[in-house]
């Protein structure tokens, strides 16, 4: 459930701290086109985070609470399930990590935005750090929205499973995607974040390229009008 947590710290980030704010805002300055195209791709974290636990409940568990042996099935379910779908486990592997990743570079930053520069040096560190974390607001929407392309085929993958194996009844005229979209979102929501996320420190410009073409594909097209 990392990335739950670090998605919510990002999100209080963007939302409250003036100097990632007013670097935000020059993202929007330069980039209204893409800042405009992102925004169907907003997700609301505490949705996102429901879903999560209802598709991995023991994510609910904290490290001091005792596990019954409900949990320990739910667990053994979870990993089955996940190993059953490598396209999920991947992205979602991924997502945490570059989630962590950024987080942990724009903490590192941030206090260098309220600095005064005396020096060419200075001016360059500032002007560096402004332009990343001008990235903030972007990249925790479209990092939230990886974590829900991989969450929505987990969940149509294990509904999937459950009409195969005879469960619960599956009504598949509620779908509002062929499975093999989903599928196909989630692997280019897999390679479109490692291009965004290799180049976000040395080379913004081509993980915003990479973005832009991300938005463009008929598959996530799909996914995002079915929200």
């Amino acid at each position: 459930d990392r990335f739950v947590r670090d998605l919510a710290e990002l999100d209080a980030l963007v939302s409250t701290n003036f100097s990632i704010a007013n670097c935000i805002k020059t993202m929007e300055l330069q980039q209204p086109k893409l800042c405009g195209d992102l925004r169907p791709l907003k997700i609301d974290l505490k949705a996102l985070k429901e879903m999560a636990y209802d598709l991995f409940p023991t994510m609910e568990k904290g490290d001091d609470e005792n596990w019954i042996v409900e949990d320990t099935f739910s667990e053994h379910q979870t990993n089955l399930a996940l190993a059953s779908n490598i396209v999920v486990l991947t992205l979602l592997a991924d997502a945490s990590d570059a989630i962590k990743k950024y987080l942990d570079g724009v903490q590192e930053r941030i206090d260098v935005l309220s600095m005064h520069p005396s020096s060419t040096k200075d001016r360059r560190i500032l002007k560096t750090t402004t332009r990343f974390c001008s990235a903030a607001m972007i990249v925790r929407d479209f990092y939230t929205f990886t974590v829900y392309v991989a969450l929505v085929t987990m969940k149509d993958h294990s509904q999937n499973e459950l009409r195969n194996d005879g469960g619960s009844p599956y009504d598949a005229t509620k779908k509002k995607f062929d499975r093999e979209d989903i599928v196909r979102a989630s692997e280019r929501s897999r390679m479109t974040l490692s291009t965004f996320d290799s180049h976000i420190g040395n080379n913004l410009d081509r993980s915003l390229k990479a973005l832009q073409q991300y938005l463009q594909g008929k598959a996530v097209k799909k996914v995002l009008l079915a929200k």
